[in-house]
């Protein structure tokens, strides 16, 4: 790798890394304060929580559109700093009233922000570093973003109890004027996205219309992006019944749930870690490979249990499914990115990001009617379908010559 694209990534994962701190001290400031202003009742952290996601699935692909339309650099700083004015805005707010208005107001803001930052995010990595150098950025991007959830969640209750919720959004818009301060030092290397002189509402849904043809024209895309619509599917399943470790375990000691946390975290990073080795070369059969692997550790759970009934022989089920998705992720990015023509990557993760939020509550809905929270045979349910998932998949990428 050059010297000045070792400069774009330092800057570029230092930027996503400051950014994705604030976003962890916003949500646990936030939740925190709103969940103790009526400890009976979950309705003001709900509408939090949903009002986020719902932006998400209305915005996301027209956030892919702009991505492809205007300089991702300026869309990117522009979003961190109207992120960071309106968090340092709002940490001067003090009537209690107008407060928890005005947090659910602006985490709205930061969500509508979201989705026009995030597509522009992950069309961005393509333009800063040459294209054999994608999967190494995207591996050391999930390496530190694994660090973070671990750590800046503890470092979030201490900042907290200290600066109480008012310190805390203050430094959160601190960290996105940061963010946006490190992007601005980036130097594109390679060709940007010819930016349009002005846009009009049927040119936005014109723009949506061809994007989307472009997915269904190039199949290995399509098929892609359906791979990732189902594995949401079912990894909404395995988020979902995680809180009922104990019951489908119960001959094990309370706290399973914290461990398998624990264990699912420690498996994030070393797969982060590992994808650097792993992602020298990128194909659908290795990402195959991978997911089905994934599979087939979490499917372990259930003879682990049986055999042994030990808490650290039985966390590795979780802790493997973790390190092998982590790399399949890593490697499912890298793919996209090296794949799609640069003036459709904006509008192809806006639509990656629409249907990964919109398959989860699918898949959680779904779960929750066909599976038994008491049933020792979950996880290996979960595990074989995303097994034999892998299987199909990688049949149709044969079938299609696939890449």
């Amino acid at each position: 790798m050059r010297k000045f694209e070792k400069r774009n990534l330092i800057y570029f994962i230092n930027s996503r890394a400051i950014s994705q701190i604030g976003d962890i001290m916003f949500d646990f400031a936030n939740n925190t304060f709103l969940a103790g202003l009526n400890p009976t009742s979950l309705s003001l952290v709900a509408i939090y929580q949903s009002l986020e996601s719902v932006i998400g699935v209305l915005f996301n692909l027209f956030g892919g559109v702009i991505a492809d339309s205007f300089k991702r650099k300026k869309i990117i700083i522009g979003t961190n700093i109207l992120c960071g004015i309106t968090c340092i805005i709002l940490s001067f707010i003090s009537q209690e009233q107008c407060l928890v208005y005005a947090i659910v107001i602006t985490n709205v803001i930061l969500a509508f922000m979201s989705a026009f930052s995030g597509p522009s995010y992950k069309a961005f990595t393509k333009e800063i570093v040459k294209k054999d150098s994608i999967a190494q950025l995207n591996s050391l991007l999930e390496t530190t973003s694994t660090v973070i959830k671990v750590t800046v969640p503890m470092i979030a209750i201490f900042l907290y109890n200290i600066l109480g919720i008012h310190g805390v959004l203050l430094l959160d818009g601190c960290s996105f004027l940061i963010a946006a301060l490190l992007i601005f030092f980036i130097v594109p290397v390679n060709e940007e996205v010819v930016t349009k002189e002005k846009m009009t509402i049927s040119g936005v849904f014109n723009d949506l219309k061809i994007g989307f043809k472009y997915v269904y024209s190039h199949k290995p895309i399509f098929m892609i992006i359906v791979l990732s619509a189902l594995v949401n599917f079912f990894l909404a399943a395995y988020n979902l019944l995680l809180p009922y470790s104990n019951q489908m375990f119960g001959e094990i000691s309370d706290g399973l749930y914290g461990t398998f946390l624990t264990a699912e975290a420690i498996g994030g990073f070393i797969g982060a870690i590992l994808s650097g080795f792993v992602n020298k070369s990128l194909s659908s059969k290795r990402l195959m490979f991978l997911l089905a692997c994934s599979g087939l550790m979490l499917m372990l759970a259930t003879p682990l249990y049986s055999m042994f009934h030990n808490v650290i022989i039985l966390a590795f089920s979780p802790a493997l499914f973790s390190l092998f998705l982590s790399i399949f992720n890593i490697q499912f990015f890298s793919i996209v990115q090296r794949d799609v023509d640069n003036e459709f990557l904006g509008r192809v993760f806006g639509i990656i990001f629409t249907v990964a939020i919109l398959f989860m509550p699918v898949g959680t809905g779904v779960f929750s009617v066909v599976l038994d929270p008491n049933n020792t045979f979950n996880f290996f349910i979960i595990g074989i379908s995303v097994t034999i998932l892998s299987l199909v998949f990688n049949t149709l990428f044969k079938k299609y010559n696939v890449n």
